[in-house]
């Protein structure tokens, strides 16, 4: 899987839009972003590439947004988080960030196009001045070193709305205005999609410094032997803690079930014993726990855009 850093450069037919193009060696497809006056940031990227590639980018300080993940999966790493998520096609997430650091996107083999509206920390508080609860999870990730949250479905409304961005026809000022409009369209009605969300579900309840300890020490075991590892019950024990209890901090702590833990970690061990050479694809999967050759190369393209065969 190659690195790409995305190198943009000056259109010469937009004043405000950089644009950079995939090397036809490595498939097609181009990436913009177009800087307004206003304090936003459009960016688009429509990829199909031949061949794996992972997209590089540095997120500058105080920037916040919005992506919107249209056709395609894709794996997100940023350098201050050493988890890494799954950017699913017809998901959207938001994120926040005070200060600068790399974010890394694996592409498979797929089209994937992705389109995400930025503005800076100013911009954010001039927005929320006057209506600061449609803001709030932009507001309290200020503080929290958000980088993204759970993902939620692009709604039918948005992704009307994201269509048109993506097929703008018109040019110059108006060009411009029809962009932003849809752009601060598309903001609303994520906002009031994360507004509806905060209420629906209730908060989660605190755990403290130990129990979280006692977490990650569960992870720790839960990743040891990947072929034969404990079940619920044996590391709830292990730890100290009832079953429920610890399903339930275990999701709070990662973001997702121990089970889920277990199978990506084992994905991510397999995909690793590929790149280096010394496995096919039936010994990784054996050596991760993976008895089902078919289940494995399923689920390994689900999590990597890419089969295992696949992969150099």
């Amino acid at each position: 899987m190659e690195d790409i850093r995305f190198t943009f450069s000056p259109s010469q037919k937009i004043s405000n839009q950089f644009s950079y193009n995939l090397p036809k060696r490595l498939g097609n497809g181009v990436a913009r972003v177009d800087v307004f006056s206003s304090g936003l940031s459009l960016f688009f990227m429509d990829l199909n590439p031949t061949s794996p590639i992972t997209m590089v980018a540095e997120q500058p300080a105080g920037f916040c947004g919005i992506s919107f993940n249209l056709t395609g999966n894709s794996r997100i790493h940023a350098s201050k988080y050493w988890q890494s998520y799954l950017a699913a096609s017809g998901s959207s997430a938001h994120y926040v960030n005070s200060d600068p650091f790399i974010v890394k996107e694996e592409i498979g083999v797929a089209r994937k196009v992705k389109i995400a509206i930025g503005f800076d920390t100013k911009t954010l508080l001039d927005l929320a001045d006057e209506d600061e609860e449609h803001f709030l999870p932009f507001l309290k990730g200020l503080g929290n070193q958000i980088f993204a949250t759970d993902q939620e479905k692009i709604e039918p409304n948005m992704r009307c709305a994201l269509n048109q961005i993506a097929m703008c026809p018109y040019r110059g000022k108006i060009r411009d205005l029809f962009l932003e409009g849809k752009m601060m369209e598309v903001f609303a009605l994520k906002l009031e999609q994360l507004r509806v969300k905060g209420k629906s579900i209730p908060c989660q309840p605190r755990i403290n410094k130990t129990d979280i300890e006692r977490i990650h020490y569960a992870a720790e075991l839960l990743a040891r032997d990947p072929v034969n590892p404990p079940n619920l019950t044996e590391l709830a024990g292990k730890i100290g803690m009832s079953r429920s209890k610890f399903y339930q901090n275990f999701k709070i702590v990662f973001g997702h079930s121990p089970m889920d833990y277990l199978r990506s970690h084992r994905l991510q061990v397999a995909r690793q014993l590929l790149r280096q050479g010394r496995h096919n694809v039936t010994a990784a999967a054996f050596a991760v726990g993976y008895n089902n050759l078919s289940n494995f190369a399923k689920i390994f393209t689900a999590e990597f855009g890419i089969p295992p065969h696949k992969i150099v």
